[in-house]
């Protein structure tokens, strides 16, 4: 690892890696792979997450701390809010004060609380790294626009995914050019080595017909995620292949799914169509990418997507929107299919190409799973956060 000024030292680097999401959202699938990477790669992380993420699968060797107590659930935003804050007050500005010690960020919940934290690091002299998983949150109001433009400015160096989002984050926060870097999400090889099973039994456990090809939606579901033009286009493939499956699993979040319940009741797709609204376990996440033959990802909105990672981990192909991210990693006719967004027809005719030809799916499921091991394995993207945080390192000596 070398910093702008040469060589660090060898003294390891402890990183405090701040990412209270954790296993409320599905974030500790990231979080795992990441912290065990730079472990890998010579540094110290120290996994700071919330309290639901103590009841997910963590690897014994992964330092785990868990300050965030309480802040999801039905208490009021009030309560939640100061439960965050003494979260914050409990990791503190960080030990070894001479140390390399590192904050790195991945989400702010109460941008106000967050900004007031952010402040007393910099007047630490603590250095900061943040990753912008999402540049703009999709329900972002004009006050929060405003919050994250202070945020993203105390940054010493911030990540995004995909050189879209670093363009996002330039035009629309004025960030300097030379503290946003790329760096993809990576996939879980490993996790989905562990949990992978032939198709037929993950099949007969989810209670869907062995025999009957299978769609797989998966994941939160929001507006974004363009559902109801899956629905659609469902409609239309079903017309040609009346033997197909789709399966919709993933918890509402700021919309009940009734909208899309009634589109699958009104073209009487419900015989088809298998739902499970609410969070997936992960015991139970496994069967649903090992069921599927194709995983679509019909988005409107994106910046990078889990659900595409975890698809290729599991060597299965996908239909996806040409949005953001998404069309930065799929190889359009070689790891899976791209097709305009909020566009029905196209994307009813890249599923029936699929579901006409499973040999070739299969064969793009392959060629997904070696591009994630090659080109966007956990070592690579260890090394380049590693170089971030150098770099964070070296404009905190400088200051």
């Amino acid at each position: 690892m070398v910093a702008q000024d040469g060589a660090l030292s060898d003294m390891p680097m402890q990183v405090l890696f701040v990412e209270p999401v954790g296993g409320h959202r599905g974030m500790h699938y990231y979080d795992v792979e990441l912290c065990a990477a730079l472990q890998a790669a010579g540094l110290d992380p120290i996994w700071l997450t919330c309290d639901e993420t103590a009841r997910t699968e963590i690897p014994a060797s992964l330092k785990v701390v868990y300050p965030f107590q309480g802040i999801y659930g039905d208490a009021p935003k009030l309560l939640r809010g100061l439960r965050y804050l003494r979260g914050l007050a409990r990791i503190g500005p960080g030990s070894r004060p001479r140390a390399k010690n590192l904050f790195h960020f991945h989400y702010f919940l109460f941008p106000p609380i967050d900004y007031m934290y952010l402040r007393v690091l910099r007047a630490a002299r603590r250095p900061i790294v943040l990753t912008a998983h999402d540049v703009v949150p999709f329900d972002a109001r004009r006050r929060d626009l405003i919050w994250l433009r202070r945020l993203y400015h105390l940054a010493d160096q911030i990540i995004v995914h995909a050189h879209a989002n670093r363009e996002v984050m330039i035009q629309t926060f004025g960030v300097d050019s030379g503290a946003a870097h790329v760096i993809p999400m990576g996939p879980y090889l490993q996790w989905a080595g562990q949990h992978i099973l032939p198709a037929a039994d993950a099949r007969q456990r989810l209670g869907l017909d062995p025999e009957r090809p299978v769609l797989l939606f998966f994941g939160q579901i929001k507006r974004v995620k363009g559902l109801q033009h899956l629905i659609r286009a469902f409609r239309l493939v079903a017309d040609q292949h009346p033997t197909v499956q789709l399966v919709i699993a993933g918890p509402e979040w700021k919309e009940p799914f009734a909208d899309y319940a009634a589109l699958i009741g009104r073209w009487n797709l419900s015989d088809r169509v298998h739902t499970r609204i609410e969070y997936v376990p992960d015991g139970e996440l496994g069967w649903y990418y090992s069921a599927a033959d194709v995983v679509v990802l019909p988005y409107t909105e994106v910046y990078q997507s889990a659900v595409l990672y975890m698809a290729y981990s599991f060597e299965r192909p996908v239909v996806a929107s040409a949005v953001g991210g998404l069309a930065e990693v799929v190889r359009d006719g070689e790891t899976g299919l791209l097709v305009p967004p909020a566009d029905p027809p196209a994307l009813a005719k890249a599923l029936l190409r699929l579901l006409g030809d499973l040999d070739l799916a299969r064969q793009m499921g392959r060629q997904g799973k070696h591009l994630v091991e090659t080109e966007f394995s956990w070592s690579a993207i260890a090394k380049r956060t590693a170089e971030v945080y150098a770099h964070a390192l070296a404009i905190r000596k400088r200051a």
